[in-house]
């Protein structure tokens, strides 16, 4: 069995309270710790330049 690689299979599984690692295996998508933004990676041990520092800025800024 192939494992699906969307963002739908990772929506869908992650309520199940699987592992994050299980879920980024199965749909090749990490939810960054920080500032919860959902990406595709290839590799889990570094994500993706995805403007982290400046969202959670932004988000301090407008409470």
């Amino acid at each position: 069995m192939t494992a699906p690689k969307n963002r739908a299979a990772f929506l869908e599984l992650e309520p199940t309270g699987m592992n994050p690692d299980e879920l980024w295996r199965l749909t090749g998508f990490a939810r960054c710790g920080d500032c919860a933004y959902l990406m595709y990676t290839e590799f889990l041990a570094t994500l993706p330049d995805h403007r982290c520092t400046q969202r959670q800025a932004r988000r301090r800024a407008n409470p």
